[in-house]
């Protein structure tokens, strides 16, 4: 393909067939699982901004949107796109002229505030007498029949 490019006068009879093949050399990597934003932007500068743009006009809708989606998927127009904003926003994710958007920060669970224990007395913290007016003494809402 190299020796064809360099050579052009030599093959303008077959400069479709040419076109063709590079053409399709071109959508089989952009239609690849692997392709990620940093192999994207390598072809975007092997091939330049022309070339990529006409290669992205002569590819089925859905390839550019898949694209985009794998890329930068939380794009917040990304579900709703139209064919021609899809060609641009690849371009500009291509070509470094847009971000990736981050992924939205979920709103965080409030911790809830655990209470602390009372730490269980033992024998050597109870006063003495303590049973003696807590739990023998009688309330002072009690009837009279019952504190006679």
């Amino acid at each position: 393909m190299k020796a064809v490019g360099s050579h052009a006068d030599l093959f303008a009879e077959s400069c479709d067939v040419a076109d063709a093949a590079a053409l399709k050399i071109v959508a089989t990597q952009l239609k690849t699982q692997a392709l990620d934003l940093e192999r994207l932007t390598r072809i975007y500068k092997a091939l330049g901004a022309d070339t990529f743009a006409l290669a992205l006009e002569h590819l089925a809708d859905a390839i550019p949107r898949a694209l985009v989606r794998r890329i930068d998927p939380h794009h917040a127009q990304a579900p709703a796109d139209s064919a021609a904003w899809t060609r641009s926003h690849l371009i500009a994710l291509a070509s470094g002229a847009a971000k990736p958007e981050p992924r939205p920060h979920k709103a965080e669970k409030t911790a809830s505030v655990k209470k602390r224990k009372k730490p269980k007395a033992s024998g050597d913290d109870i006063a003495e007498g303590f049973w003696a007016t807590s739990v023998v003494a009688k309330s002072p809402r009690a009837s009279k029949t019952q504190r006679k």
